[in-house]
């Protein structure tokens, strides 16, 4: 089907007379207007590409059984900050991170007197609630 089109380019104008191809380079066939729209009835669409996958966020924390010394997450989020390592000796109601959930930053503090003796978490890990943040002996 012919189509007779203006082109503007740098400011000159072109009247042109296009044909549709279809992907082999044969003129594509012509289909009747919807009434009164000039649109045509049939359409053919290429196929949309699938939208690029983006990296994963980190998989949430597991929630392995508590046990003696741990510190439950009492919310789900995302670790903003741990404020302890390894090693560290800490006291009940200490700061030992930070975690962040629905925009809100919620300090966490130890339940109790210790030695940091593990750390399951890091600084961009999801958590949920329940999960084991780390163990203090």
């Amino acid at each position: 089907m012919q189509r007779k089109l203006r082109i503007t380019v740098e400011g000159k104008v072109y009247d042109v007379l296009v044909e549709e191809l279809t992907e082999n380079g044969h003129v594509a066939p012509s289909y009747p207007s919807i009434a009164g729209t000039g649109a045509p009835s049939h359409v053919a669409a290429a196929p949309i590409a699938a939208p690029p996958i983006a990296s994963s966020p980190p998989s949430p924390a597991a929630k392995p059984a508590a046990g003696a010394g741990d510190e439950i997450s009492p919310l789900a989020g995302v670790v903003e900050s741990v404020a302890v390592s390894l090693g560290q000796s800490v006291c009940a109601g200490d700061k030992i991170m930070v975690i962040e959930a629905m925009k809100m930053k919620t300090p966490i503090h130890a339940n109790h007197s210790g030695t940091v003796k593990n750390i399951n978490v890091v600084v961009g890990q999801a958590v949920e609630a329940g999960a084991v943040l780390m163990t203090i002996g």
